[in-house]
């Protein structure tokens, strides 16, 4: 009887011992982890290999890039807050720092797309060269000093790694390929982590255009950053240029852009949520107009003069084509009378080897 109760025993053990380890896996893996950078997000498809050099996507069958779907979020919310920032006596930044800076046509040393004679748009740089740039917009990026800075016209991930390492003052950062050779992206550095990222390069409608759709330029850049205890999203764009000027996709981007905007803002009312970027028009412009109309933004440069916030000389005459907006949440507020546009000096409207000033704005929470 004894040897019979031993046996029933020990088999009730390992019946309970395999379950619940069989129990541990799955929840192991139901576990989703926060979204990597690196993964794919549904609009994010491969573009064709007939674009011009100023981010002319071939339209293809992508997803609208302003549709109400959510394959662009994760399954944490889009942002997620680490253990530190639960307790309710965590320490939270009082305020952050976001900046804007094209660093004009940062390419490296190799010809990519067969075309770098003097008269091309891509530039092959000598090693030297190269190192200078690196250097040179480094030195920009630490004189700009912002917690999170928003970039333009950066050639590969390896140039924006090497400019990360350079800058040495950031955590984590990003760039928002478009997946053709030579092509002007734009990026992210940030102080805190990125927990997601969308480089929304889907169609976008464009009632002016032949199709009736067209696409961002470049990639309207989504990244999602915890930063002390703060939920914040960024927006780095990059709107077409006026050199071989087609003003109807311009129009078309800044409708989906703001229509992204809100939809983030609805989506995420906690969240602080700043765009920045060369979007290539001035204050008063149809492009601006979808933003500057509308009381759901605020174009921070706003307060300032003409000339103060000016980030480009174009002909001899000061103009403004990099603007930050804040888009009105109850996650954070612009500090006003902290607009600034960095420029190496007061006549000039450039800073470094950039052909543009940058310009950055502190948020307050």
């Amino acid at each position: 009887m004894t040897k019979i109760f031993v046996v029933i025993t020990f088999s009730v053990f390992v019946s309970c011992l395999i379950g619940c380890e069989e129990t541990y896996e799955k929840t192991e893996k139901d576990d989703d982890p926060i979204v990597s950078p690196d993964e794919d997000y549904g609009d994010d498809e491969n573009l064709d290999d007939d674009e011009d050099n100023d981010g002319n996507a071939g339209v293809g069958d992508d997803d609208d890039a302003d549709t109400d779907d959510d394959t662009d979020k994760d399954d944490d919310d889009g942002i997620s807050e680490d253990d530190s920032c639960q307790a309710q006596d965590a320490e939270k930044i009082k305020s952050v720092v976001i900046g804007t800076y094209n660093t004009h046509l940062f390419f490296d040393t190799n010809c990519d797309s067969a075309n770098c004679s003097s008269s091309d748009f891509e530039k092959v740089l000598t090693d030297s060269e190269y190192k200078n740039k690196v250097s040179d917009l480094a030195d920009s990026v630490k004189e700009i000093g912002a917690d999170i800075i928003l970039l333009q016209e950066i050639e590969k991930d390896s140039c924006l790694k090497d400019l990360f390492e350079k800058s040495g003052s950031y955590e984590e950062y990003y760039l928002g390929e478009q997946g053709y050779s030579a092509s002007i992206d734009t990026g992210v550095m940030t102080k805190g982590k990125i927990t997601y990222k969308n480089n929304h390069t889907g169609q976008i409608d464009c009632a002016d255009c032949e199709s009736g759709k067209t696409s961002f330029s470049r990639a309207f850049l989504e990244t999602h950053i915890e930063l002390g205890c703060r939920k914040i999203i960024v927006f780095s764009a990059h709107f077409k240029s006026k050199a071989d000027d087609d003003s109807a996709r311009r129009l078309a981007e800044a409708a989906a852009a703001a229509k992204i905007l809100k939809k983030r803002a609805a989506e995420y009312p906690d969240a602080l949520i700043v765009m920045g970027g060369d979007l290539n028009d001035e204050p008063g412009s149809d492009t601006l107009g979808y933003f500057e109309n509308d009381p759901a933004f605020l174009r921070v440069a706003d307060e300032l003069s003409s000339k103060d916030q000016a980030t480009y000389s174009y002909r001899g005459s000061a103009i403004a084509l990099d603007h930050i907006f804040w888009v009105k949440t109850g996650g954070g507020t612009y500090k006003s009378g902290s607009a600034e546009v960095v420029k190496d000096a007061p006549s000039w409207y450039s800073l470094g080897s950039s052909d543009h000033a940058a310009l950055k704005a502190a948020f307050e929470f």
